[in-house]
């Protein structure tokens, strides 16, 4: 039997899986395009994304999509992947509402590229929320505390919760504030869906704050070290798309950037020794 039947076949639910399956087939092809040949978005993409440090911050924004899927695809239990499920199926609300908001991008492509861009948000629009308050209605609620989150973790997870939101209302509702801070220029639809993907943050951190075990919610935790590094590298890699006065805000950057890599690995690395008692156990 392949690696694909068996995960279908295991104990996790198939509706949690059709709508990992569904997010796949979307961010996959979109992180490989934006990654790949960011500079070619007028052809490839479903709508043109200048400058090209904009086409990769998109992508990075998928591969924080995929890297949550990962993790939750190697679960087997609705406990485990529900974090994954909040952030999900809130991204798949926001972000649909959100391009009705800024159709003209879309429009300046060929129809198809629109359609199949909306065919697979309105997917997940409906699936997911059905999906999530289906299963935590019948295996979720509190459930018993395997291993708490400590102090430390809670104060960086309420840290990380209000970050993600005031940058989040600032990226979608005053670009314009933000873009004399960001140190490259951001057009409002990438904003938008930047700002979708850290509102989505602060309520999963808001979750895990509820929760309280690190157990399962710690892929909130795993994938704030690696997005943080692609977020990082972005200025490196694309300096000729940086303001020319971008100095205050590219230390900001960076200094925001290193707060959330350096403490979220500090707890996954403080958590190490209890997981393996766990596991043992």
């Amino acid at each position: 039997m392949g690696i694909i039947a068996r995960w279908w076949k295991n104990d996790l639910s198939k509706l949690v899986k059709f709508v990992f399956l569904v997010l796949l087939a979307n961010g996959l092809p979109a992180f490989i395009i934006l990654m790949s040949f960011p500079d070619m978005t007028d052809i490839l993409f479903v709508w043109t994304i200048n400058p090209t440090i904009n086409a990769r911050l998109v992508g990075v924004m998928y591969s924080n999509a995929i890297l949550l899927l990962g993790f939750g695809a190697f679960q087997t239990k609705w406990a485990n992947v529900r974090i994954v499920m909040v952030v999900i199926t809130l991204f798949s609300i926001f972000a649909t509402i959100l391009t009705f908001f800024y159709l003209k991008p879309f429009l300046a492509h060929p129809w198809y590229h629109l359609t199949y861009w909306l065919t697979m948000y309105l997917v997940l629009f409906f699936a997911a929320p059905y999906v999530f308050i289906t299963l935590e209605k019948k295996h979720g609620g509190r459930l018993p505390m395997q291993v708490a989150l400590n102090g430390v973790a809670r104060l960086v997870t309420g840290v990380s919760a209000s970050l993600s939101l005031i940058v989040s209302l600032g990226l979608i509702f005053r670009i314009d504030i933000v873009n004399q801070i960001w140190p490259w220029k951001l057009p409002p639809l990438v904003g938008g869906l930047i700002g979708v993907l850290f509102i989505t943050h602060a309520a999963a951190y808001c979750w895990a704050l509820w929760d309280g075990d690190w157990l399962r919610v710690r892929p909130m935790f795993w994938q704030a070290p690696i997005t943080g590094v692609l977020f990082f590298l972005l200025p490196l890699l694309h300096p000729a798309d940086l303001r020319p006065e971008a100095g205050f805000g590219l230390a900001l950057y960076y200094i925001l950037i290193g707060f959330i890599v350096l403490s979220n690995l500090g707890i996954i690395l403080g958590y190490r020794a209890v997981e393996k008692q766990v596991h043992n156990g």
